[in-house]
């Protein structure tokens, strides 16, 4: 199996929740980490006491570990193991990966409810407590800041999160999420607002 079997399959997926502009924020670091794995000498440590030296999906997830475990910023990394986890259908929807992120960045919320979802989706395992695990050290402000931002997908998830993180299961805080967006009167050009979809 190589990176565009597993990106073939994830884009599947993607497609499938609704959301297949995550794919890519998925499927191109793993790419990359797939091509520095390959790119190594088969001199480097790394290829010692393996039972070959080709590049596999297996070797790719030791490789991306072992650069996590180097360097816990390695965003590429933690994206790799998430895009793994969400092909294999782990219970944790690669959301431990993520949440470093999200302690960075709170717009990667969007990339977490999606992730949640896709697993609940595929595998029908609740993955209400991962997600609530991965959001718990986020800002709080700046995830309220995000719901405000519009009604664009990371706004929605911005909310889920907010429902996720005030007791509700995925699926009840996602549907409440957009009722809510749908509820919400819109903005317009001349700072009023106009309701609609």
């Amino acid at each position: 199996m190589t990176p565009d079997d597993i990106a073939t399959l994830v884009t599947g997926t993607g497609f499938g929740v609704g959301h297949p502009d995550v794919v890519e924020r998925f499927t191109t670091p793993l790419r990359a980490i797939w091509a520095d794995m390959e790119a190594l000498p088969r001199t480097d440590p790394f290829w010692t006491g393996q039972w070959n030296d080709r590049a596999t999906v297996s070797k790719l997830r030791a490789y991306a570990s072992e650069r996590l475990r180097r360097d816990p910023t390695d965003r590429a990394a933690g994206r790799t193991l998430a895009a793994l986890d969400l092909h294999y259908g782990a219970n944790e929807a690669g959301l431990p990966y993520l949440a470093p992120e999200l302690d960075a960045e709170p717009a990667v919320v969007g990339d977490a409810v999606v992730a949640a979802q896709w697993i609940w989706e595929q595998t029908g395992v609740d993955t209400t407590h991962a997600l609530r695990r991965a959001l718990a050290d986020v800002d709080r402000g700046a995830l309220t800041d995000l719901t405000r931002g519009g009604r664009g997908w990371t706004a929605t998830a911005a909310r889920v999160a907010m429902h996720i993180l005030g007791g509700l299961d995925l699926d009840t805080a996602y549907a409440r999420s957009l009722a809510e967006v749908t509820a919400s009167p819109a903005p317009t050009d001349d700072g009023g607002s106009s309701r609609g979809t």
